[in-house]
């Protein structure tokens, strides 16, 4: 005969258990982010907004059978562009920011159920601890940097966003898992993931890798077996698309270019994160004295508390000389727990001193996260939309009323006043000090672009053409998304004439002499804007030139409109 209490009380304890599994809770959230998706959700916009627009412009661009660094250049790597063109086709009418920073738990929360899973063994406390942290960077589309005091969610700053999680997932795996083939594999995958994602975090990732050898966390066949793992997708993919291989030369490229820019970037993180550094230093100090004094047990050199702090305080720095805004130095959770647990039990005024210390080191980012994604989330209901229909989801933007009306006013302006703006040029200034980070700016872009879409449609109608390739003398082109065309190839997407494109290629030459259209903005006149003009000018000339409205011109390649 069958105990039902007996039964019914298992069922409960099973219940419980899964209602206290930090794995269930990990997965419950994810499949709450990915309902979220599913709806037409609009979000506030936030400074340099426009970033967002670039995973635009790569979906459609692999849509249409191009391969990142082969068929366009790209600032980092592929892994983030395929999962947010994947993304896009399960949920079409995602909002396009939540969408890149949600795509990336296809990758993260695996890895990090790996984690979990181990770190639950030997103590659910620390499990949730690890998880906490991990779903608010993961969740929230904030950087800890302020550039605007409305509030809005940061579009910039994505895959650094995403190269920090990565990081996070990485450290808490060296330091809480077990070895073990397991363990091997999931060093590849991350590896893997931040080389495909932004190879400075793939160095980061290394130095704290080899941090983790040093101390003995990872036995040389699990060495071995994890860069067996790692090599192999690399090498499939390099003999399929040659994608790796040319990859690599972007980055070499890139940084070519940019040499002269990374000393200083030095001093700016150092002043910029001096609210996580200077307590970090006292930590450390802090670490040093305690293992002198304290250590119960006997550990290989590097195996040190103080030594993984070092390690990862070093790696962030570095990391954050090729941000520009991020959840910076976020991985340092990790390893602050496992500090945290092989201190003393005895010793209270330590252990004092390091959570006091260590919450200055963690909090602040935290809670400014957090605080940005949940002010955004509380002021949205009384924000408005655009009016901007034949953008598809780049429409699912708000912004508050006074910020629309001048946004909207703002098209008139640029168009009547055009000689003002071209006067600042021409002495090397924006319009303004932080154009790019000011809300109205960003906002009027998004008006200004469903403008520029409705008169070209109009022009193509007129004339009975279609311009089967576009491409945009601005930091962004989304315009072959919204239209579904195909974009001018061989070139940067994210195009920025003073870090990305101050050299073109004989080939990016040839693909913009053959793009059918090629639009230029006007409104205003930038410094940027007319030094792209400028890299491009060998393939230009010849072209009829269409004003479609008095904010854009459309560059028509020879021979596209019928004789009269």
């Amino acid at each position: 005969m069958v105990d039902i209490s007996a039964s019914k009380t298992r069922d409960r304890k099973t219940l419980f258990h899964l209602v206290l599994s930090p794995i269930a809770w990990l997965w419950l959230t994810v499949a709450a982010l990915f309902v979220l998706l599913t709806l037409p959700l609009a979000v506030p916009i936030g400074p340099m907004y426009w970033d967002t627009y670039i995973y635009l412009d790569a979906a459609q661009r692999i849509r249409m059978g191009q391969i990142p660094s082969i068929d366009f250049s790209t600032p980092v790597g592929a892994l983030g562009y395929y999962l947010f063109t994947w993304g896009l086709d399960l949920f079409p009418r995602a909002q396009p920011l939540l969408l890149v920073q949600w795509s990336q738990l296809a990758v993260t929360a695996p890895l990090m159920t790996l984690v979990l899973i181990d770190a639950d063994r030997k103590s659910r406390a620390t499990a949730f601890l690890l998880l906490i942290p991990f779903l608010v960077f993961a969740a929230f589309p904030a950087n800890a940097q302020f550039f605007h005091s409305y509030p809005g969610l940061d579009g910039f700053g994505i895959y650094n966003r995403q190269t920090s999680l990565l990081l996070y997932v990485l450290t808490a795996g060296l330091v809480f898992m077990r070895g073990g083939p397991r363990f091997a594999l999931f060093c590849a995958l991350v590896m893997l993931a931040l080389f495909l994602t932004k190879i400075t975090g793939f160095l980061v990732g290394g130095l704290v890798g080899l941090g983790a050898v040093l101390a003995g966390r990872i036995s040389l066949g699990n060495l071995v077996l994890a860069a067996a793992a790692f090599l192999l997708p690399l090498v499939i993919i390099e003999l399929g698309t040659g994608m790796i291989s040319a990859y690599i030369r972007d980055i070499l490229d890139l940084i070519a270019m940019n040499q002269d820019a990374l000393l200083p970037r030095f001093l700016t993180v150092a002043s910029g994160k001096l609210d996580v550094l200077m307590p970090a230093g006292l930590l450390l100090l802090v670490m040093i004295w305690a293992d002198l004094n304290y250590a119960s047990e006997p550990r290989r050199f590097f195996d040190r508390s103080y030594w993984w702090f070092g390690i990862s305080l070093l790696g962030g720095t570095i990391l954050e000389t090729q941000n520009t805004g991020s959840q910076e130095f976020i991985f340092i959770w990790p390893v602050l727990l496992m500090a945290y647990d092989r201190l003393p039990q005895v010793v209270d005024r330590t252990k004092v001193t390091f959570l006091v210390l260590a919450a200055f080191c963690t909090v602040p980012t935290l809670s400014k996260v957090a605080h940005k994604t949940l002010r955004s989330v509380a002021v949205a209901p009384t924000y408005v939309q655009p009016d901007v229909p034949l953008l598809r989801n780049m429409q699912q933007v708000s912004m508050r009323p006074d910020v629309l009306e001048r946004a909207v006013m703002l098209e008139n302006h640029y168009a009547t006043q055009g000689a003002a703006y071209i006067d600042l040029a021409n002495q090397g200034q924006l319009p303004s000090w932080q154009l790019y980070s000011e809300l109205d700016y960003q906002t009027y872009w998004v008006i200004s672009a469903d403008i520029l879409v409705k008169a070209l449609l109009q022009f193509e109608t007129d004339n009975q053409i279609r311009l089967e390739s576009l491409m945009t003398l601005d930091f962004v082109n989304p315009f072959p998304w919204i239209l579904d065309r195909d974009a001018t190839r061989k070139i940067q997407i994210g195009a920025d004439p003073f870090r990305t494109v101050r050299q073109v290629s004989v080939d990016a030459l040839e693909a913009v002499r053959a793009t059918d259209g090629v639009l230029r903005p006007k409104c205003p006149v930038t410094t940027g804007r007319r030094m792209l003009e400028e890299r491009y000018a060998a393939a230009l000339g010849g072209r009829q030139v269409v004003a479609l409205d008095p904010c854009w011109d459309l560059l028509l390649r020879p021979g596209m409109l019928k004789p009269q």
